[in-house]
């Protein structure tokens, strides 16, 4: 299956090529416009501005978790902790049997704060934590690498959200955050919304291509405000975009629809998913 970052960058991919075009072809009109000053010449710089403001708009975003998930495959983290990270190797010779993978349950059992995730990947191990030191009394063959001097602080950053969104894990996060994010992942929200909601799949046919993630900028663009956002939930879809003609072209055409939710959650499940979309926008 393709990762989010994966269908992200080849959709970007096609949109830069389509820029290049438009940017040699536009260097050359722009030169031919110099000598004509008249509508003709404003209207072909006009024509190229949009041209190029509309391959911006239509590139598909790429947040921090999706480039995080780039940095755990560049760094090898996936050869150890498993696809995804969810699924690590045996390791001989562990209390625990395997190299833990990042799942809530496994990774809450090695950090308490986020300072501790970071430390376990810039120095392979908290340097301050009791719970650290009780879990590494036998270690096992397989060593946590310290990346303190081949990561950069962006990367670190990204790399730490992608961790979150795999495990779901926060520190100090309020109970009605965490069941949100659990009922919307027994629902399959995760599915096509990305880890915790981080990082859209591949939708052909949409507006960028891509399912909008819940933590990106794409997202305002789809929802304004609470309630439409329940109204994406309950209804799969919103009054407002279906009534603008370049929103409904794309509504249509793309081939993975917003299912609604209405007869399958209530109102307290409705109440908690916004809870932990909120929480997820720091809004």
């Amino acid at each position: 299956m393709s990762s989010p970052l994966r269908v992200a960058r080849a959709v970007g991919k096609k949109t830069r090529s389509s820029l290049e075009v438009l940017n040699l072809r536009g260097s050359r009109l722009i030169h031919w416009s110099k000598g004509h000053s008249g509508p003709l010449g404003v209207a072909v710089l006009v024509a190229i501005a949009g041209a190029i403001a509309y391959g911006h708009y239509f590139r598909p975003e790429i947040g921090p978790a999706m480039r995080g998930e780039e940095v755990a495959n560049k760094l090898g983290c996936f050869s150890c902790h498993g696809p995804e990270g969810v699924s690590g190797i045996r390791n001989p010779g562990s209390a625990a049997r395997d190299v833990p993978g990042w799942e809530h349950r496994k990774i809450s059992m090695y950090i308490r704060k986020e300072e501790d995730l970071r430390e376990w990947i810039l120095y392979g191990r908290p340097r301050n934590s009791l719970m650290a030191a009780d879990r590494m009394e036998t270690p096992g063959l397989v060593r946590m690498p310290a990346y303190e001097k081949i990561i950069s602080t962006g990367e670190l950053d990204d790399l730490v959200q992608y961790l979150r969104a795999v495990s779901g894990w926060a520190a100090d996060i309020p109970d009605i955050v965490y069941e949100g994010r659990k009922i919307a992942a027994d629902l399959g929200c995760f599915g096509c919304h990305g880890q915790s909601g981080m990082g859209g799949m591949s939708n052909p046919g949409s507006l960028k291509g891509t399912i909008p993630a819940w933590d990106g900028g794409d997202f305002k663009q789809v929802v304004r405000d609470e309630a439409e956002l329940k109204e994406w939930i309950l209804e799969g879809e919103i009054k407002r975009l279906w009534k603008n003609p370049l929103a409904w072209y794309f509504l249509k055409r793309q081939i993975i629809k917003m299912p609604p939710y209405r007869e399958h959650i209530s109102d307290l499940e409705l109440q908690k998913i916004v809870a932990y979309i909120g929480w997820l926008r720091k809004e």
